[in-house]
């Protein structure tokens, strides 16, 4: 057989967003404060958008220190894997990019594939062309640019995602499992499930149906899961379905290393005292994007790794230079010392299944992370609760358009679309506003103002709020209840 590649033109942010860079010069009285401060704070507010070398240099501090470190969207994650691991036994998911691209059988759950992690839409795009994978999407949003590549799209309630995982796990998940966890099964209420979530049995029939037909089987989870209220449950059965069936799990990490500060970092839930941050706003803090009260160099200004949703030590250099200071000077001041920042790459912790390789004898193409025992086993996991209702006015975070996913594509003018609320006819219509119209809503502890527009391609009445010019970080539920206020501009 030829092999088949999905082609398709590089992506605006492709284009676009390679220079980001900052040009900052050293500023000795800015470092002799931001050092003064790092003595005195107690927090370190930080978001994944670091190298792992960073994120451990960040851990050696707090150990230092006693800092607490604190980013909320991979300390979420990191209960997840935490409490999958536990039950499966592992402490990572088994699949990656190349098995869903190898796949004959794909189920996308918890994620708006396209705006969260195009590559996964690519492997998607790669399985259906090479070989002709049969591909349920199951997401409450239709996504317009996987309408040639999903074979089914399985619409269903918003807060239905862990009767959803337990309804997977009975048809799944294999005789010793279900003998194991008989109490779990035998009260699985399934007819309250479908009903409440409006995906009929005869659905689950037809994925059961294709899953016994298909030998390369996988399932793709996202941040719908692991910020759900239940994520701690859901982390648990999908731990049942990886030990107990042929299902292999992927995971979308929600930012670009998330899954390495995860592995490598001690996070704290919330702060104390005087805060530093990094890239994040806070007592003092410290950015690449040029408003902070010391300046960083840019992603494409450093060498390190990342650890990539493959599982993958990732190796990038330097593109373009930087003449200012970085986190390794600052933690060499304070006694935290390193030559260089890639000096910490082959000191990354081997509990969490990296190896003791240089940054300098790395290949390309870097090294897959081992997947280690987990050493005390759980395989506890509680009855689905009741589904919850998400009545009235309904707004997703969630990045649109594709092309916009952070702070660097907001700040290039080449790259069209703004920060706009974004929902259907039926959206309008039920909230009782117009496009055109300024609007102000609270969601993840924050207030937001967004131009309404109309877009002709959503359907039903669910809004996307968009969040690229934030680099903040979240560990809520990205559905939520809002109430729509009407501003005069």
């Amino acid at each position: 057989m030829n092999n088949v590649h999905a082609l398709e033109l590089l992506c605006e942010a492709g284009r676009y967003v390679y220079d980001r860079e900052n040009r900052a010069k050293k500023d000795e009285a800015a470092f002799a404060k931001t050092v003064e401060m790092f003595e005195q704070a107690d927090t370190i507010l930080f978001n994944s958008m670091i190298t792992n070398e960073e994120a451990l240099i960040l851990q050696k501090l707090k150990e230092k220190y006693g800092y607490k470190l604190v980013n909320k969207d991979a300390k979420k994650f990191q209960e997840f894997l935490n409490n999958f691991g536990s039950s499966w036994g592992k402490h990572l998911y088994g699949g990656n990019l190349q098995k869903v691209e190898a796949s004959d059988c794909v189920i996308v759950l918890g994620c708006s594939v396209s705006a969260d992690n195009p590559k996964v839409r690519s492997a998607l795009e790669v399985a259906k062309s090479g070989k002709n994978a049969y591909i349920v999407y199951m997401h409450p949003l239709e996504d317009e640019s996987l309408e040639r590549v999903a074979t089914q799209h399985i619409k269903y309630e918003v807060g239905s995602e862990e009767g959803l995982v337990a309804m997977l796990a009975d048809i799944v998940v294999s005789e010793e499992g279900k003998e194991k966890h008989r109490s779990f099964f035998d009260d699985l209420d399934i007819g309250y499930i479908c009903g409440e979530s409006s995906v009929g049995e005869e659905e689950f029939d037809d994925i059961d149906q294709k899953l016994l037909h298909h030998n390369k089987n996988i399932l793709v989870v996202g941040s719908d899961l692991f910020n759900h209220p239940r994520s701690k449950n859901i982390a648990k059965i999908l731990g049942i379905i990886s030990k107990y069936s042929d299902l292999e799990i992927v995971m979308i990490p929600s930012e670009a290393n998330t899954l390495g500060v995860a592995l490598i970092c001690d996070l704290d839930e919330g702060t104390e005292g005087k805060t530093i941050g990094y890239n994040v706003k806070a007592d003092h803090t410290i950015s690449f994007l040029g408003d902070g009260d010391l300046d960083m160099p840019a992603l494409s200004q450093q060498e390190g790794t990342f650890t990539s949703l493959d599982k993958k030590v990732v190796p990038f250099g330097v593109a373009s230079a930087f003449d200012g200071y970085t986190l390794n000077d600052i933690a060499n001041t304070l006694g935290v010392e390193a030559k260089r920042t890639i000096d910490y790459t082959a000191k990354l912790p081997a509990v969490s299944g990296y190896k003791a390789v240089a940054f300098d004898d790395l290949e390309n193409s870097g090294y897959e992370l081992e997947n280690v025992d987990v050493k005390n086993e759980d395989e506890t996991i509680e009855d689905v609760e009741d589904i919850p209702e998400f009545n009235g006015t309904v707004v997703y975070r969630c990045n649109h358009p594709l092309s916009q996913f952070s702070s660097d594509t907001n700040e290039k003018h080449q790259i069209e679309g703004g920060l706009v609320l974004l929902g259907s006819k039926q959206f309008a219509s039920a909230a009782k506003i117009k496009a055109g119209t300024m609007v102000r809503f609270e969601m993840d502890g924050k207030t937001y103002q967004r131009m309404f527009e109309v877009s002709e391609d959503l359907k039903g009445t669910i809004a996307y709020n968009p969040v690229f010019d934030s680099t903040d970080n979240y560990n809520e539920y990205r559905y939520k209840r809002v109430k729509l206020e009407e501003v005069d501009e």
